[in-house]
């Protein structure tokens, strides 16, 4: 296991449900309880670890600000104020009924108690520095995605957007394409990203290129160096940059490398999934193909000094995917699960018995063999997550359960194609909330992502719940949060001041 002062779990990652998340088909707020805790009337359930343990925890409403402290830089990916605990990254969405639409960025950080709601960070468009004006869209306020990495090595964390704008008439007729996405930097420091400062755009290889609309860029280091690096797929979905870093304050980064799709040529490639960035290894990359609501194939591209490799081994199908290290050998292990998203057209409603219901761990240490799956009940999402809750170097893979719950497995490390041990953290919502009744299919709680926020060798669990319906659907709009050390809840908060404006 990773030495707490650099272990980074990558599953929160924050974007908007783009054309990922509906491939997928996924597959706090004030007074309401968590887990147990009170504060919305109705028929509450409390949360368990599957033995029936109370995990009450007092619901935090954060309507103040509490001062972030100053720390003295780390090597954490998304570690802003430097004192070596990672924030929770936690999207702000629009008020439209609509998919997708990221407003503002909360970023709660790490303490010595885990996440406090209340030393928080929310920055919008403007206090990034992202261009507006005319030409370029969500100038109302939304930004497209947005990830974080110490692009130059000073110990802090900078935020990297991107933004949209439509090409000039003599571009979009060369390539086909009317807009173009593209990154920026906001520069990180001991007080986070400096408000309204322009922000630096990434200076692409190729000055006509664009991103793939949406997508997060994949943080890591590639290459060992201990620099932070970027991966991010090209507008045409055929190939992907990697930006070796330190990057300059110009936003040029050491060397650029553009990478065909491992999958093939005849295929595009729908999202990067990098490795924690860990001091003590470079970090890998999987390439997961794009698909219409069905589950597809992804290649694991493995690190090393000169960057990473051309060519990769192909995984399975599924769309859900995570790193850890699930035999406790000390070696990154990569874990594919099915969403149980389908695309409903004849033939196609179906996926094939070692693909349903099932996910599969493919060790490090055996990288030739073909393991056998695992089955699991449906899940009700896209996101997988490793978590050491004990702090005993092997990681548990935490899946979001469709009939709700959070199961932890732990893989028999003699035997990837079984489990040694399961057990459920169970969280819903009251019948209630905010006068207003919420619908028994819509209560139940999703995984939201893993990380060591309090500093202490072991991971806590991040789950969330929302009220807009589009939660329950596609996991979209989360507005309440907990965070669990695998069995009781330390903290269980609300979000929702931070969309008015809270920071």
């Amino acid at each position: 296991m990773a030495s707490p002062t650099t272990r980074l779990r990558p599953a929160t990652r924050l974007r908007p449900a783009t054309a990922t998340v509906c491939a997928a088909a996924l597959a706090l707020l004030t007074a309401c309880g968590g887990g147990g805790g009170g504060g919305g009337g109705g028929d509450e359930t409390k949360g368990g670890d599957g033995a029936g343990k109370s995990t009450a925890a007092p619901v935090v409403t954060p309507t103040a600000t509490a001062p972030v402290p100053r720390g003295k830089g780390s090597a954490l990916a998304d570690d802003l104020n430097g004192d070596g605990r990672p924030e929770l990254g936690i999207p702000i969405a629009s008020d439209d009924d609509e998919l997708g639409g990221l407003r503002r960025i909360a970023y709660v950080y790490g303490s010595a108690k885990g996440p406090d709601p209340a030393v928080r960070t929310v920055l919008g468009r403007a206090d990034l520095g992202l261009p507006t004006g005319a030409g370029w869209q969500g100038t109302a306020g939304e930004m497209d995605s947005a990830t974080t990495a110490d692009l130059d090595g000073d110990g802090y964390a900078d935020v990297i957007a991107t933004a949209t704008k439509e090409r000039d008439p003599a571009s979009s007729e060369r390539v086909h394409i009317t807009t173009q996405t593209l990154p920026y930097i906001a520069w990180g420091g001991p007080d986070g990203p400096r408000r309204g400062t322009p922000a630096t755009p990434v200076r692409l290889a190729d000055a006509d290129d664009g991103l793939e609309n949406s997508r997060p860029l994949a943080t890591g280091d590639f290459n060992g160096d201990g620099h932070h690096d970027l991966a991010a797929v090209r507008q045409s979905g055929k190939d992907f940059h990697v930006l070796y870093g330190p990057f300059g304050r110009d936003g040029k980064a050491a060397r650029t490398e553009t990478y065909a799709n491992p999958l093939g040529s005849s295929g595009q490639i729908a999202e990067l999934y990098a490795d924690a960035i860990d001091g003590d290894h470079p970090t890998d990359l999987v390439v997961h193909e794009q698909g219409d609501d069905d589950q597809t194939r992804s290649a694991l591209l493995t690190a090393g000094p000169d960057g990473l490799a051309t060519t990769g081994r192909t995984l399975r199908k599924g769309n859900a995917i995570a790193f850890g290290d699930f035999d406790g050998d000390g070696k990154r292990d990569v874990a594919v699960a099915d969403t149980g998203s389908r695309n409903d057209e004849p033939g196609y409603e179906t996926e094939p018995a070692d693909v349903s219901q099932s996910v599969s761990v493919y060790p490090k240490r055996t990288a030739g063999s073909t393991p056998e799956p695992i089955r699991i009940p449906a899940l009700g999402g896209d996101v997988l997550a490793a978590a050491d809750t004990d702090g005993d170097g092997t990681d548990e893979l935490a899946v979001s359960l469709r009939t709700g719950g959070t199961e932890l497995l732990t893989i028999r490390p003699d035997a990837p194609g079984e489990i040694a041990h399961r057990r459920t953290l169970d969280r819903t919502v009251p019948s209630r909330v905010d006068g207003r009744e919420v619908p028994k299919k819509r209560r139940a709680v999703k995984l939201y992502g893993a990380g060591d926020f309090d500093h202490d060798g072991k991971d806590e669990v991040v789950l969330a719940w929302g009220p807009d319906p589009l939660f329950a659907l596609y996991g979209e709009k989360p507005q309440r949060f907990w965070v669990t050390d695998g069995t009781d809840d330390t903290v269980v908060f609300t979000s929702e001041p931070y969309g008015k404006g809270g920071s």
